[in-house]
């Protein structure tokens, strides 16, 4: 018996075509900018209070047909260190005759920060230990 042809010359657009399931791996990186008294406190900020809360996947449509995301995964890299790279000071205003701690300046010039400002707000721990 001999099976019945229907709209041979008028096919679904889909016929002959084939699906596929594609993996793309994508490598993300965030730089904070961040205000504090040293780089282990910045870094302890951004652990703490910073991070990846949601990727949005852009999804799309090939031929009139949906692109759509399978599945995804976003998990924090271990095995690269974590790079931390001081860019600015705050720094008083000085000239020649002043220095005015009351007008700040955030200065990204190497040669113009000066460990030797005493940060007034700064409060100092007094450890505990015995020295030996």
């Amino acid at each position: 018996m001999q099976k019945e042809t229907i709209d041979r010359d008028n096919p679904h657009a889909d016929i002959g075509k084939q699906k596929f399931r594609v993996r793309k791996y994508y490598t993300a990186w965030v730089e904070y900018e961040v205000v504090a008294d040293s780089k282990d406190e910045a870094d302890s900020v951004v652990m703490e209070h910073c991070g990846i809360k949601k990727i949005d996947w852009a999804e799309g449509y090939h031929k009139d047909q949906p692109v759509e995301v399978y599945a995804n995964d976003h998990n924090m890299d271990h095995s690269v260190d974590t790079v931390i790279q001081k860019v600015a000071e705050c720094i008083p205003y000085e000239d020649n005759s002043t220095v005015d701690y009351s007008d700040p300046d955030w200065s990204t010039n190497e040669l113009e920060w000066n460990e030797d400002y005493e940060n007034p707000n700064k409060t100092e721990s007094k450890s505990e230990e015995v020295p030996f």
